[in-house]
């Protein structure tokens, strides 16, 4: 690699800007919008901040931890908040663990329910042929469909049967052995840690991780407000760029983080219809988020709600002060309700403000808060935020890729460019693995 042209400046594309400097290759960066970040933001709303979703950095990848603590300073904390699945009527805490079987089923139902969560661990023959095979074959079809199978198809606009058992991550990791005994004899506090409750957040929202990055990179590298709208090839080579549907750029190698149907569509000359037709069957989700704003100090300590129940719209809700309370001014404090959809759904093309009203009144109704506390409400709209991943998935995305892997200086990185559900360290993963092959 002589330079590298990067596309998105999003986690991914930063990463992967971090590691060509780092092994001092020129690079550059395109961003289609006019910020950093990506998907992975924080937006600031009078006085208020608020992230476009839930993120966090999970302390994993030593690397990527390390660097950011070097960025960030004392403005990176590691906190340990719990989250909870609200379900009629009641809070109960997640990732699911054996003694909130209590608060769902009560004594007698626990005694069976238990005994067949514990034996089915034991004897569990991890039937992985879809999402709700698999549910249903460790936890049975009782507890799977209360607490996992309503909730993921929400979350994923798909029948349970059609999603692929990849979707499971660390949703389950709660229910076992050994998880209980920690809950038993060490308490609430060492099971949360336990599952995952624990990671670095920064001071002033997530999206500080990457102005800090692009600035440690050198902005006058990242390129805003330059979409790219043609990829031009030559004996599955990538030579040149188009931006914006006139500016052209030669190029040596290209890092491309779009997503996989957009990068399709931008190479030139065309790719095979064969490919297009495969490109056409897989899915990204969408994401509406609804930011509260609230004249009260707090709503409740969880890191996020989540919500199973078809009668809710939205499948998640957090409150940003919980992860830092520089998130809202001084007894203030927010709310920001997520809801999954696709750009077909009907929600999509409602009005925000229709979408506002719903919402104020639902969470008003769970008794989360009072319409008069309400200081005002705003409405984002993000595309393409995370891949569908659908039962046998791998297979069409597996040949996507053997068609792009004939492109010699074409390299993919990104929770979209390569169709997978993953999380900010895994872009720092993956872009470390791309200079490493060089």
């Amino acid at each position: 690699m002589n330079k590298v042209s990067i596309i998105g400046a999003g986690p991914a594309g930063l990463a992967s800007a971090y590691y060509a400097k780092k092994n001092k290759i020129d690079f550059e960066i395109f961003e289609a919008s006019n910020r950093v970040g990506g998907n992975c933001v924080t937006f600031k709303v009078i006085e208020f901040l608020l992230d476009s979703g839930a993120h966090r950095l999970h302390d994993v990848d030593s690397e990527t931890t390390k660097l950011f603590k070097s960025l960030l300073k004392n403005d990176l904390r590691k906190i340990n908040i719990p989250s909870q699945i609200f379900l009629e009527g009641k809070f109960i805490d997640f990732p699911l663990a054996p003694l909130n079987l209590i608060k769902i089923l009560g004594f007698k139902k626990l005694l069976v329910e238990g005994v067949k969560i514990i034996s089915s661990n034991i004897l569990f023959k991890n039937d992985k042929q879809n999402f709700k095979s698999y549910a249903e074959g460790k936890y049975g079809k009782f507890l799977a469909k209360k607490l996992l199978l309503n909730y993921s198809e929400k979350l994923w606009g798909l029948p349970a049967e059609k999603l692929s058992s990849e979707i499971s991550g660390k949703r389950l990791k709660g229910l076992d052995i050994k998880t209980l005994f920690i809950e038993f004899f060490f308490g609430k506090a060492k099971r949360t840690k336990h599952l995952d409750g624990s990671f670095y957040y920064p001071k002033y929202g997530i999206g500080s991780l990457f102005e800090e990055l692009s600035n440690e990179l050198g902005l006058n590298q990242i390129y805003l407000n330059k979409r790219i709208t043609k990829l031009v090839h030559k004996d599955f080579k990538i030579i040149e760029i188009e931006i914006n549907n006139n500016e052209k750029i030669k190029v040596d190698t290209v890092i491309s983080t779009l997503p996989l149907n957009v990068l399709i569509k931008n190479i030139y000359p065309a790719v095979p219809e064969h490919i297009n037709s495969i490109i056409r069957e897989i899915k990204y989700r969408n994401i509406i988020l609804i930011a509260v704003f609230l004249n009260k100090k707090t709503v409740n300590e969880n890191g996020s709600m989540y919500f199973p129940s078809e009668e809710f719209v939205f499948t998640r809700i957090y409150e940003p002060r919980n992860r830092s309370h520089d998130m809202s001014p001084k007894n203030k404090t927010s709310l920001v309700v997520e809801i999954p959809c696709f750009s077909s759904d009907k929600i999509w093309k409602t009005e925000n403000k229709e979408i506002k009203k719903m919402i104020i009144k639902n969470i008003a109704d769970i008794g989360l808060i009072n319409e008069n506390e309400v200081l005002s409400v705003k409405a984002f709209k993000i595309k393409d935020a995370y891949p569908v991943l659908e039962k046998q998935f791998e297979s069409k995305v597996e040949k996507i890729n053997s068609f792009l892997s004939k492109f010699k200086n074409l390299k993919n990185v990104g929770r979209n460019a390569m169709f997978k559900y993953s999380h900010i360290h895994d872009h720092f993963i993956n872009a470390r693995k791309i200079f490493s092959e060089k």
